[in-house]
């Protein structure tokens, strides 16, 4: 057992993890509840994503961008999956996201993106977390508050103009760290505005701003390690622009929405639930709420406890599908909070308990979520980030 006082907090640490998985494995054992829903989340998938950016980059190191859990696939879950990769680091959004990952148990170095109150900066003790920098303001109040090393990304705004030090800030900026010493500058990093648009005119005249930007910063602090302006859609621009780190997150995940998509992606996630009541209607009669579904012959009708709660959007009213014994059955009526209504009629031996597919990891599929996003004239990223936490996420 260790006794020193250096590594008592790493004992805690090891041991509190222990016990939660301890926990959660008596749990499962005394709880064997089978829930209506579950999402599946694909190992071979995954890593299949990974390895295929790995290959297609050499030069550059990938940080998995796991913000919003994960999009949709489940924060901690996927962290495990990769924690021993060889990638840079996890991209988070927040402090909370990444108080949780340490929580879990998840050693890879983190990075987040997102703003953090200056004294949570100053004040935190997780272990090897990363800030990025939003504005002069935020910088100024880390600067006047540090009293421990501190190690930062300062983001720029090339363009983009969300957050970020402006270009004509940087020599206040450079000042403001050098006036404390506990502030460690280990990356710059940036966001490109219009990656996934064909014409790069805009996305190269933010990568002028960045490269004028890095020589001065790279000048001031030579501990900066990583460069990172391009995430999924901005990664065709490696070799255009001083960069050595990608933040890749919905190419991780298997969609990949650059102009020039090439890589052989594979999506990560699928959704199964069950069929829990069926009933046959004649023709002429409505299903669901605002009777917008009247049947055109004598029907049969499955529900499926699976709603607008649990991810389905409700625009798939009367235009969706869900898959039952591999034949597609079209939603009928509206969604409704938790739960849908599908026509079985053309599947005349499903059942009561068959497992219903209402999200597809084959790309071809109508309700893949690539295709329920085209359906719907939005994209996968706000379907997943609709996914809710609370449903199980299972490792396949």
């Amino acid at each position: 057992m260790p006794c020193g006082f250096e590594s008592r907090p790493r004992y805690h640490e090891y041991m509190s993890r222990y016990l939660r998985r301890l926990f959660r494995k008596i749990n499962r054992l005394f709880h064997t509840h089978e829930p209506l829903i579950s999402v599946s989340i694909s190992r071979e998938r995954l890593l299949h994503n990974l390895h295929t950016y790995q290959k297609a980059y050499p030069g550059l190191r990938i940080a998995p961008m796991l913000k919003s859990n994960a999009y949709g696939h489940g924060l901690c879950v996927v962290a495990e999956l990769l924690d021993h990769e060889d990638i840079a680091f996890f991209a988070v959004d927040s402090f909370f996201e990444a108080r949780r990952l340490r929580e879990g148990g998840i050693r890879t170095k983190i990075v987040v993106m997102g703003y953090v109150r200056p004294e949570q900066i100053v004040g935190s003790r997780l272990r090897a977390v990363e800030y990025a920098i939003t504005d002069l303001e935020q910088l100024r109040a880390v600067s006047r508050g540090a009293q421990r090393p501190v190690r930062l990304h300062l983001k720029l705004d090339t363009g983009m103009h969300r957050n970020g030090l402006l270009e004509a800030e940087l020599d206040e900026a450079i000042e403001l760290v050098r006036e404390n010493a506990n502030l460690v500058i280990t990356g710059v990093c940036s966001h490109l505005a219009d990656a996934d648009n064909p014409d790069p005119t805009f996305s190269l005249s933010q990568l002028s701003v960045w490269e004028r930007s890095i020589a001065k910063l790279d000048e001031a602090f030579p501990s900066i390690e990583y460069r990172h302006t391009s995430a999924t859609k901005g990664a065709r621009f490696a070799d255009t622009a001083p960069m050595n780190a990608a933040r890749i997150g919905m190419g991780l995940f298997g969609f990949d929405t650059s102009p020039d998509a090439t890589l052989s992606l594979q999506p990560v996630l699928s959704m199964r639930s069950s069929i829990t009541s069926i009933r046959s209607i004649p023709e002429r009669a409505s299903v669901g709420y605002g009777a917008t579904f009247m049947a055109a012959r004598a029907s049969r009708i499955a529900t499926v406890p699976v709603g607008y709660f649990e991810g389905i959007d409700r625009g798939l009213s009367n235009k969706g599908v869900f898959s039952v014994r591999g034949r597609m059955c079209p939603i009928a009526g509206r969604v409704s909070m938790n739960m849908s209504s599908i026509d079985i009629t053309d599947v005349p031996d499903a059942a009561r308990g068959d497992v219903v597919t209402a999200i597809s990891n084959d790309a071809a599929d109508p309700h893949s979520m690539e295709s329920m996003a085209r359906l719907l004239d939005t994209t996968p990223y706000v379907l997943f980030a609709h996914l809710p936490e609370h449903l199980s996420r299972i490792v396949e």
